[in-house]
């Protein structure tokens, strides 16, 4: 982390826009399966006050004429019964800029949702790198075409210095058996963003909601997958932001990244795991 710090620190002028683009092999060898948008410069991470979110349909997902999102869903819900098409932010692009008092992260964010996300990010392989190329051929954006859900996960450090991981169960439709940190994505419906508004006050309004959801979002995704008391859940910090990316170099879904300390210890946090998490069958 301390090594892609510095590096964009000194990666270039302020107002520096990262979009979700296809990567180079080189990258994707230093990744493995992702790839690094950007990372704090600010020791400990990025707190709530230095984001900054520019919501407006211009960076919604265009439709594909060849799309076969309502096929996908289709075929999920018939051999996952718990999922629901939940409204999602889109990341189109981020932005590092000093506005003077540091750096600050600029999120461009239109809606999506979980229908969407499920039929073009995690579509066939062959979709996948269609709706990529067509996206870069038409638009210039490889990713003009994808859903892009901007999800969230969290490191979740323990008062006396240790991490807890959990391992995700079969029930999700993604990345099942494999471990990581609490995480979900960040809720529109929880910040009463049902849509991106037209007028700038309604517009700068709904921006600022969004970035509080964004980061309650990771302390509520902690609380109830690892039934943590919210009360022993320090404000989380944004430590990155990282995309998925496969080995064809399509680069996707983006998570912001995010360090939350808590004041139980290990041993307080697995007997309050032990007690039921209102989320652990994820």
């Amino acid at each position: 982390y301390a090594r892609a710090r510095d590096r964009a620190r000194d990666s270039g002028p302020s107002g520096r826009v990262a979009r979700l683009t296809p990567c180079t092999p080189r990258m994707l060898r230093r990744r493995r399966s992702h790839v690094l948008l950007w990372s704090s410069p600010d020791v400990g991470g990025t707190p709530l006050g230095r984001v900054r979110v520019e919501l407006d349909r211009r960076f919604r997902r265009l439709p594909h004429p060849q799309d076969a999102i309502d096929a996908s869903w289709r075929a999920a819900l018939e051999s996952n019964g718990r999922l629901f098409d939940g409204s999602k932010f889109r990341l189109a692009a981020l932005a590092c800029a000093d506005e003077g008092d540091g750096a600050r992260l600029v999120l461009r964010l239109g809606m999506t949702g979980y229908k969407e996300y499920l039929g073009t990010n995690q579509a066939p392989r062959e979709q996948r790198l269609r709706l990529a190329a067509d996206g870069e051929r038409l638009h210039g954006d490889a990713g003009a075409f994808l859903s892009n859900a901007l999800g969230c996960e969290t490191v979740l450090v323990t008062a006396d210095g240790q991490i807890a991981l959990l391992r995700r169960s079969s029930a999700v439709a993604t990345h099942g058996g494999l471990f990581n940190g609490p995480s979900g994505h960040p809720e529109p419906s929880r910040a009463r963003v049902e849509e991106e508004p037209d007028c700038a006050a309604a517009a700068e309004a709904a921006a600022r909601l969004a970035v509080e959801e964004l980061f309650d979002s990771v302390t509520q995704e902690t609380h109830e997958e690892t039934n943590v008391p919210r009360a022993a859940l320090l404000p989380p910090r944004c430590i990155g932001c990282m995309a998925a990316a496969d080995e064809h170099g399509c680069v996707g879904k983006p998570d912001l990244l995010f360090v939350t300390r808590t004041t139980l210890d290990a041993a307080a946090v697995r007997a309050a795991y032990e007690q039921g998490a209102a989320e652990g069958w994820e």
